[in-house]
C-alpha cells in the first residue's frame, strides 16, 4: 500500500540525467509499511510529456509516476538517474 504526501515537496523541480527540468513534483509516495520513498507524481511540462508520450492538453497536464530506485536525490529538487525518454521504461 503506498500512502501520500504532498507538504514541503509538491512544486519542487525535477531533473533528468540530462539536467533538463521536465516537470515538479505532484505527490510523493511512501510505502505504508516501510515508510521508506515509493516514488513520487510528476506534473510533467509539455515538451517533457511530448517526449515520453504521455497524454496532455491547454487544460490538463501530463503526469508520471517515477519510481524511487529512478531517484538519485531529494532535496531542492528531485534529480533523476536516467533521461526523461528512459522513464517510460521505468514505470
Amino acid at each position: 500500500m503506498r500512502l501520500t504526501y504532498e507538504q514541503d515537496v509538491r512544486g519542487h523541480s525535477v531533473v533528468d540525467a540530462e539536467g533538463s527540468v521536465i516537470g515538479e513534483v505532484e505527490q510523493l509516495y511512501l510505502d505504508s509499511d516501510s515508510f521508506k520513498l515509493a516514488g513520487v507524481r510528476v506534473k510533467l511540462r509539455s515538451e517533457a510529456a511530448d517526449v515520453l508520450g504521455v497524454q496532455h492538453g491547454l487544460f490538463h497536464a501530463g503526469f508520471l509516476d517515477v519510481p524511487a530506485e529512478a531517484i538519485q536525490s531529494l532535496g531542492q529538487a528531485v534529480v533523476l538517474r536516467t533521461e526523461a525518454r528512459n522513464l517510460v521504461r521505468l514505470t
